[in-house]
């Protein structure tokens, strides 16, 4: 397919290129010296992977037409157990191999913990009928205050230093670790989604509720379903988190709420559910990192000034969504009143 084809069939994947490029000749101009160094783009392949996990997570629940405001909190707590596990295991002495069963345990102890999270949420929504939104708040503020309970709010450091050295390592000593579990979960939903019935399913459900249920799909369980595969990838995303950290506490990646919902909006993840391709992601994390990078590089802006961003450029995206549909923007122009 010809690159011209490709972006007449496809012309929201060039409305995020356009942008993306905007973004970057931005930073050239006013911090090029340093936005195109060697290390700023280490640092952004290094950190983007742990929010971009977990961005596919919360696609899943988006496109089934809900949203999972409680992955964060959910995961912190989640990671806080399987830290607390691996200290507890790890004894001095002990081979690499013995250590990586421990890790290996506590991969799937969060695990677990994420898809019994991801039950609740499920049953709450679709047995009880209590909007998404609302039923995913609550529970946030449930395994925060359990998390905070738990730790007093300290941070939870014993993680063994195998964990961090595979978290901060280089596969075939070019691909950072983090971008290739990255990498596999972004390949994995690619094929759930364009090759298995449930993905077909997910998008119907996202696109007309009623509609799938009288189609002879449960809704229920897809809902349940699904929001145990969205809270398990946001459990590895959390994971992912530690080993950039180097430890676990219940309020890490607060600010990823918001992040990770305005990059699913910006890739053009439908809100109401139904519409989305998941190769656009890919685009908007390189876009939302590369933001997060840039704004880093001024000495009068910090993390606030970022959230300021984020929340303005989320509205932004927000008001545009509003003439959007899976193939990029439509403007109306007001009918004629007939004479």
């Amino acid at each position: 397919m010809k690159v011209k084809e490709f972006f007449k069939k496809n012309p929201y994947t060039a409305i995020l290129l356009a942008f993306m490029v905007v973004v970057m000749l931005f930073f050239t101009v006013t911090k090029g010296g340093t936005f195109w160094q060697l290390g700023t783009w280490k640092g952004i392949v290094m950190q983007f992977p742990e929010f971009g996990v977990m961005a596919f997570g919360v696609m899943f629940c988006l496109l089934i037409g809900c949203i999972d405001m409680s992955f964060i909190m959910l995961g912190n707590f989640a990671t806080i157990v399987g830290v607390t596990f691996m200290g507890a295991m790890v004894k001095d002495g002990m081979s690499n191999g013995q250590v990586a069963l421990i890790i290996l345990a506590a991969f799937l102890i969060v695990s677990a913990i994420c898809a019994v999270g991801g039950i609740i949420n499920g049953l709450l929504i679709a047995k009880l009928g209590i909007p998404p939104v609302i039923a995913t708040i609550a529970m946030q503020m449930v395994w925060l205050g359990v998390s905070t309970g738990i730790t007093g709010g300290k941070t939870v450091s014993s993680v063994p230093s195998l964990y961090i050295e595979v978290g901060h390592s280089n596969v075939f000593g070019i691909i950072p670790f983090p971008l290739l579990i990255f990498i596999i979960v972004f390949v994995i939903s690619m094929l759930i989604l364009k090759y298995t019935t449930y993905g077909e399913k997910v998008y119907m459900c996202g696109t007309n509720m009623k509609a799938a249920k009288f189609s002879a799909i449960n809704t229920d369980r897809m809902i349940i379903g699904t929001f145990i595969l969205g809270d398990v990838l946001c459990g590895i995303g959390s994971m992912l988190m530690v080993s950039t950290l180097n430890c676990a506490k219940a309020d890490n990646g607060e600010s990823y709420v918001m992040k990770i919902i305005l990059l699913l909006v910006l890739a053009g993840i439908s809100p109401d559910g139904g519409v989305g391709k998941i190769g656009n992601i890919l685009f908007s994390v390189l876009i939302i990192q590369m933001i997060t990078s840039g704004v880093n590089m001024f000495a009068n802006l910090n993390t606030y000034h970022a959230s300021m961003i984020y929340g303005g450029l989320l509205v932004l995206v927000l008001v545009l969504s509003t003439f959007m549909d899976g193939s990029g923007f439509k403007f109306k122009l007001p009918k004629k009143k007939a004479a």
